[in-house]
């Protein structure tokens, strides 16, 4: 297992080099749409719309409302993840399956690095 350190990058292959770049776009996508995710709900949470027993008037009130709120970017994230999934088998067919990164990450986004040999 190895590390994407400055010597191990010199000796990537451009096509590694483009998958690797690939994969940390897609990361800070992710990271991005789960941040709103989370600030959507913080700001739900804190203007008291979230309790069990709260009898809501309107839609804005309801529980859920957040939820409603954030289900584009869900999607988005979800699809996001997909395509991170695809990018860490090519990832693993190019020849880095060997990397720390990878082997770390993989059984997160459904990588099976084990039916990759």
């Amino acid at each position: 297992m190895k590390d994407l350190t400055p010597e191990n990058i010199r000796d990537l292959s451009n096509d590694q080099i483009e998958l690797l770049s690939e994969l940390g776009e897609l990361a800070k996508t992710e990271r991005d749409l789960t941040e709103k995710i989370e600030t959507i709900r913080k700001q739900s949470e804190n203007v008291g719309l979230r309790g069990p027993n709260r009898e809501t008037r309107a839609l804005y009130e309801d529980n859920e409302f957040d939820e409603l709120l954030s289900i584009k970017s869900i999607r988005e994230r979800e699809a996001i993840r997909e395509k991170i999934a695809g990018l860490m088998r090519s990832l693993v067919e190019a020849g880095l399956g060997d990397l720390a990164l990878i082997k770390r990450q993989a059984l997160n986004y459904g990588v099976d690095l084990k039916k990759q040999k």
